[in-house]
Formats: C-alpha cells, structure tokens, sequence
C-alpha cells in the first residue's frame, strides 16, 4: 500500500479518534502501553496527512517504538515506557525557505481543533520546536523544523503517549508491541 494511501486511511482513523476522545466526558488515563500505541501512532500520521496535503515533502523515515521515560535515578530497572512515534519529512531546497510556515500552518490547524501550542527553539537554535496539547488527549504532538543546510529542510513530528508502568525494555509485552507492522 502507498505512503499516502496509509496516511490518508490513519488519517481518517486519526480524526475519529480525536473526536472521539474530545467527545467523551470522563477520560480514562490509559493503563499499558498497548493502550497508548494506536492513538498516539494515529495523531502522528494525522499530522503527518495535514503536512503533506498540497506539499512537496517527502517522508524520509518514520518510526514506532517504546521509550524509558523516567531518569535511571528514578526508574533504575526501566520499567516506566511511553510510546513514540515519528515521521521525519525532507523539504526540498526550493520549497525550504518556508519551512517554520509549514510547521505553523500545522500547528495552527492543531489549535483550530483545541491544542494549546508551546514554540521555542531545539538544540540548534536555528531549530524550531512547536509543542501542541490537549487535555483528554493520550498523546502530546511535537513539531521540529531545521532549516535549509543546503540540501534542503526537515520537519520532524513526534508524537508521545503518557508514561506507563510495563515489566520492562525486554518484556513480551514491549516485545510484541514494537514487532507488530503498522
């Protein structure tokens, strides 16, 4: 199945599980980490479908995985995991000098349906973070922008679920999870 196929079908997906989740009065913090993988997997793609509408980027890469998300000091055995997923998007040279427009044109589109956007800028200070959140909302929506180095420009979407309790990096269950094909 095509890129864009798979994009606009979780798109799809993506909205009725924002609407949904808006919609329901009484949020349920999810649990396990199973919980939190297909919302947060379908509000990157969902961001990544309103990115690439009427653009020319390219998805350079995209990853789903299972992060520690608690210091060593505080989590010495790595038992507490969120859920990452990113899609890095490439903007060609011609196309790089707008690249923080891209980025604000999706943040704003975020903010059209209640995020709330956070800016500042990354490790680089040429690098542009964009920080979206929702209350009632399994995930949090990171934009990164990185301007032009002459090959063009990156536009780096992260989208990260909530810090749950698992039996660990090697467990079944983070196993299977991160095993499974999107």
């Amino acid at each position: 199945m095509k890129l864009s196929t798979r994009l606009t079908t979780a798109a799809v997906a993506a909205s009725i599980t924002i609407a949904l989740v808006a919609c329901s009065s009484a949020a349920v913090a999810p649990s396990s980490l199973v919980e939190t993988k297909s919302p947060t997997q379908l509000l990157r793609n969902e961001a990544a479908h309103r990115l690439m509408a009427g653009t020319d980027e390219e998805v350079a890469e995209q990853a789903d995985y299972s992060a520690a998300c608690k210091t060593e000091k505080d989590d010495p055995k790595g038992l507490y995991r969120s859920w990452r997923s990113t899609l890095l998007a490439t903007v060609p040279s011609d196309s790089a000098i707008g690249v923080d427009q891209f980025v604000g044109a999706l943040a704003t589109s975020f903010a059209e349906d209640g995020w709330v956007l956070k800016e500042s800028r990354g490790e680089r200070s040429a690098d542009k973070v964009s920080t979206m959140s929702k209350t009632g909302s399994v995930a949090v929506l990171k934009f990164t922008s990185t301007e032009d180095t002459g090959e063009g420009a990156t536009i780096l979407i992260e989208s990260s679920g909530p810090c749950v309790l698992t039996a660990g990096s090697d467990s079944d269950e983070v196993r299977d999870l991160e095993n499974q094909p999107e």
